[in-house]
């Protein structure tokens, strides 16, 4: 390792300010792979304090990697636009990086095609400016992908673009050229394949003509039974086009994929060609903010309840420190206004009632245990304590009372998926949202049903806990609606309502 690289690593590591394995555990709960591929594996993960899902992409470190992995780090940093995968924090080993990232619900490019064989010119052109948007904005930012496939650009189910995994990617200057040969064989440009310098943002316009070839074709146009031949094909720059395309369209195409890299067109160029300016669909505006500089002061004051100084939140947020706290306030706005963005049906209001008071008094919460530098408080954590799927712990008769904040919720009862006897001492406490719980797969459903049925028709005793279950579910109800105000207001609600599937 370089000492360029040796002083990135440790960059990286200032900004991490749990940066061994057990502050990931201590955040995270560590469930299924979701993916893996070369040297990094993604891991579907849970943080314990507000529930949320997220995914982790672990890659191991070496010498001959190193650069790459710094690279892709820094350039997850820069980027920050809606069509462009989230990175929410940083935690370096002396052997692997972890990046925490939000966790994208749908399909990728790859399997949405397959599904649907290929898409119509108005739907492929919904996505397809979601990706220009994109590429327009990483481009100029100086960054180029140098994998763009379908199977690295994530659908979710609203129809919103994500493109991810930037292992490839680099940081250029404007002229300057490349000349490491990457990518994949069917969607390489062909001055990649010829292994002279190229320009790094055409081979990324290139690799558009073939992604938007394969929407609305649901297949490659350049294929082959051998490398050699398939090689051929793409410096010939010769495919078929259906003559059922529109002449918009086969003319963005033969522009997308033309083999002379001076000819071709830049990401700013085709985004007013006359097929992608068709229809009233406007592009995603690349100054809408993932990261908000300044911080919400109802998400300050919440997070303020469990340890978390407000000067940390505000500089974590300005700096983008990649941390535990711009992650735990990043997750934990994204699930409010989830929240906020489900639609409620009101229910009537009896006047002669009075409503149940929300827990807005911060006097009210009394969090007496001291803790570590950059870690939130935990009210009941304890050095022996069994830990479940939602960083929730079971302890024997507590003599303490604790009133949480609004926003703040007590994690529903579900079925561990750790080791009951493995402890930690730096767990941290799950505060998920009541009305904004993990709705499990459809594996666990079928094995836990019966315990969760069973479990429903029980009272729940929670000792320690102000009026019993339902008056803490109505407290955290109306705190929950004051902080969302968009939401009217319920008498009563009930564990387990409003669930949120987790992100694929």
């Amino acid at each position: 390792m370089g000492p360029g690289s040796q002083q990135k690593s440790e960059k990286l590591r200032s900004k991490s300010p749990l940066a061994d394995m057990d502050g990931l555990h201590a955040q995270y709960v560590m469930l299924e792979t979701i993916g893996h591929g070369g040297c990094a594996t993604v891991k579907l993960a849970q943080h314990r304090l507000t529930g949320t899902h997220v995914a982790v992409k672990t890659i191991r470190k070496r010498e001959y990697w190193c650069n790459r992995v710094i690279s892709e780090v820094e350039l997850l940093m820069m980027a920050d636009h809606p069509n462009i995968i989230s990175l929410l924090q940083v935690i370096e080993t002396k052997k692997k990086v972890y990046l925490i990232m939000e966790l994208c619900k749908g399909k990728s490019l790859y399997q949405h095609i397959r599904k649907a064989g290929y898409l119509q010119e108005h739907e492929a052109r919904a996505l397809f400016k979601q990706l220009l948007s994109a590429m327009n904005y990483c481009h100029n930012q100086g960054i180029v992908h140098r994998d763009l496939k379908p199977d690295n650009i994530m659908v979710e189910k609203d129809g919103k673009v994500k493109i991810i995994d930037f292992g490839l990617g680099t940081k250029v200057k404007p002229g300057q050229k490349l000349n490491l040969f990457c990518g994949t064989y069917p969607f390489s440009a062909p001055e990649v394949l010829l292994s002279t310098p190229y320009d790094g943002p055409k081979i990324d316009v290139w690799t558009l003509g073939v992604v938007l070839y394969f929407m609305v074709t649901g297949k490659i146009p350049f294929d082959a039974c051998s490398i050699k031949k398939l090689v051929k094909r793409i410096l010939a720059g010769k495919y078929s086009i259906p003559s059922r395309l529109s002449a918009e369209l086969q003319d963005l195409l033969s522009l997308l994929m033309t083999a002379n890299p001076k000819l071709r067109p830049t990401v700013a160029e085709v985004m007013v060609h006359p097929w992608v300016t068709e229809g009233s669909g406007v592009f995603p505006d690349p100054c809408e903010e993932q990261t908000p500089l300044k911080p919400d002061p109802a998400i300050v004051k919440a997070m303020g309840h469990i340890g978390f100084q407000a000067q940390d939140i505000e500089d974590s947020l300005r700096q983008r420190k990649f941390n535990q706290t711009m992650a735990s306030y990043c997750l934990l706005k994204k699930q409010i206004l989830k929240e906020c963005d489900r639609p409620t049906r009101a229910r009537p209001v009896n006047p002669s009632v009075t409503p149940f008071p929300s827990l807005v008094d911060t006097a009210t919460t009394r969090l007496g245990l001291r803790r570590r530098e950059n870690e939130p408080t935990c009210p009941w954590s304890s050095a022996n304590r069994q830990v479940s799927v939602c960083g929730k712990s079971t302890s024997k008769k507590r003599d303490r009372r604790v009133s949480w904040p609004s926003v703040l919720g007590r994690p529903r009862h579900t079925a561990p998926t750790m080791d009951h006897t493995r402890t930690r001492t730096r767990s941290v406490p799950c505060i998920c949202s009541m009305f904004c719980t993990v709705q499990p797969n459809s594996s666990e459903e079928s094995t836990q049903g019966h315990t969760r049925a069973s479990a429903a028709d029980k009272p729940v005793h929670s000792r320690g806990w102000p009026r019993g279950i339902k008056g803490w579910t109505r407290m955290i109800g109306n705190a929950m609606r004051k902080l969302c105000c968009c939401i009217p207001s319920k008498e009563t609600s009930h564990l387990g309502q409003n669930r949120v599937s987790p992100k694929k």
